[in-house]
C-alpha cells in the first residue's frame, strides 16, 4: 500500500513555477510562439511562511526596480511591472526604431492579515524579496469570575 505524501505550499509553488516555465518553453519551441529579445519573463512567485513573517519571492528577470510597483491593499499583495524600451538609431544606410511596451501584473491573496506599515522589499539579480510581517493579534486572556 502506498504512503500518503503531504506537500507543503512551498513545494507546490515551486512545482507550479517549474511547470509554467516548461509550458512556456514548449510554446516557444513547438507552437511557434514568438520570443522577443529583451522580453520580460515571468513573473514567477514563491510564498514562504517563516513563522512571524510571510516572504514572497518574485522572480522577474529583465525588470529593474524603477519598473516595478509593489503595494498591499487589505489582504491582497499587488505586484505590477511596466517595462518600456525605446531605441532609435539613425545611420547613413540604415534606420532602426524599436519600441517595446509591456505590463505584467499579479495579485496574490495573502493567507494572513499583514502589518502593511512594516512591509519591506529588496531586489537582487532579478529576484524581489518581499517580507510581510503578520499582524499580531492580542491574545485573549481568560478572566476568572468569582461566584458569590
Amino acid at each position: 500500500m502506498s504512503e500518503l505524501i503531504l506537500w507543503t505550499s512551498k513545494e507546490m509553488n515551486r512545482l507550479r513555477r517549474d511547470l509554467d516555465r516548461l509550458l512556456e518553453r514548449l510554446w516557444v519551441c513547438f507552437a511557434g510562439g514568438a520570443e522577443l529579445p529583451g522580453e520580460m519573463k515571468g513573473p514567477y512567485f514563491e510564498i514562504v511562511d517563516e513563522g512571524d513573517t510571510l516572504v514572497v519571492l518574485a522572480e522577474m528577470p529583465g525588470a529593474s526596480p524603477e519598473d516595478v510597483e509593489i503595494f498591499v491593499k487589505g489582504e491582497i499583495l499587488y505586484i505590477q511591472c511596466r517595462k518600456r524600451t525605446v531605441t532609435k538609431e539613425v545611420g547613413l544606410f540604415h534606420r532602426k526604431i524599436e519600441r517595446t511596451f509591456s505590463t505584467v501584473s499579479k495579485q496574490i491573496r495573502l493567507p494572513f492579515k499583514i502589518d502593511a506599515s512594516n512591509v519591506t522589499a529588496d531586489y537582487v539579480a532579478g529576484v524581489y524579496r518581499i517580507v510581510l510581517p503578520k499582524l499580531q493579534r492580542a491574545k485573549k486572556k481568560p478572566v476568572r469570575i468569582e461566584v458569590k
